[in-house]
């Protein structure tokens, strides 16, 4: 009676024995499967800690001397405003840097929140070469196109009014810029060299593509087409806007041909910043 108790109780403690490994190896499976799957090879990207800091001034004059033989529209006064983006990186020296690129872009001339300000209150005692008081009104909006760790693609909008004028003269400027420099990247930057003729003849037929044949002046002859300065970088491609006037009447206002990576690819070089 006594052996026919001990089997059943050996045989529950073998079985214990057995659970308890297999808990053991279940638990170190997962240390093991993530081992598996480290990548030691990877790049380490670093994140540029990239932020936009958003800021507005504005000022006017409406204290003004007026010829007499001019007539100013009723409430008139000269205004500025600016909707403005600092931008602040983990590299306090590179943010300087590209804030100043982007006051530059606004003013004409390297500075800081301060060089803004200061451009914005100059409304109130504008004037012309000859001395005279000018007439006017102007704003400037930032705004973020694209970003990635390595680039950023901001858009630079101007709006100017002249009292008199037909219509006011919109604007569109965008400064790409690598947040690891702080330095401007250029279509050199991005394409090989000598692609400018044939990137030209396929951007021509995108563009009439998406825009359609209209009355485009390099499509009537009155120009030839080209590639416009103001190009914007995204992770999708490149947006070429082309201003007002450009390649078209007023009324066409400021077209777009936008290039996909994959079309891109036979003039891209090797870049961080168009990444197949």
């Amino acid at each position: 009676m006594r052996k026919l108790l001990f089997l059943p109780v050996i045989t529950l403690l073998i079985a214990s024995c057995t659970t308890g490994k297999t808990k053991e190896s279940a638990k170190e499976e997962p240390k093991s499967s993530l081992k598996d799957t480290t990548v030691v090879d990877a790049p380490i990207i670093v994140p540029s800690g990239l932020k936009l800091i958003p800021f507005k001034f504005s000022d006017k004059n409406c204290d003004l001397v007026v010829p007499e033989d001019m007539e100013l529209d009723e409430g008139w006064c000269n205004t500025r405003e600016l909707a403005g983006l600092r931008v602040s990186l983990t590299d306090a020296a590179i943010a300087q840097k590209i804030n100043g690129l982007i006051c530059k872009e606004i003013t004409g001339k390297v500075g800081n929140v301060s060089t803004l300000k200061k451009f914005v209150a100059e409304i109130k005692s504008l004037s012309n070469e000859e001395g005279d008081m000018e007439f006017m009104q102007d704003e400037f909006t930032c705004s973020l196109i694209d970003s990635s760790n390595t680039y950023m693609s901001m858009g630079i909008s101007s709006y100017f009014y002249a009292m008199g004028a037909a219509h006011g003269q919109p604007g569109f400027q965008v400064l790409n810029v690598d947040l690891t420099t702080g330095t401007k990247i250029t279509l050199a930057d991005l394409f090989v060299n000598n692609y400018r003729s044939s990137l030209k003849a396929f951007a021509k037929r995108k563009f009439l593509e998406q825009n359609g044949n209209g009355d485009w002046w390099f499509v009537t002859g009155e120009q030839v087409f080209d590639l416009p300065e103001t190009f914007a970088i995204s992770k999708k491609g490149i947006t070429f806007t082309y201003q007002p006037y450009e390649v078209g009447p007023y009324a066409a206002g400021a077209p777009e041909v936008f290039l996909s990576k994959k079309d891109l690819a036979k003039w891209l070089k090797e870049n961080p910043y168009l990444i197949p």
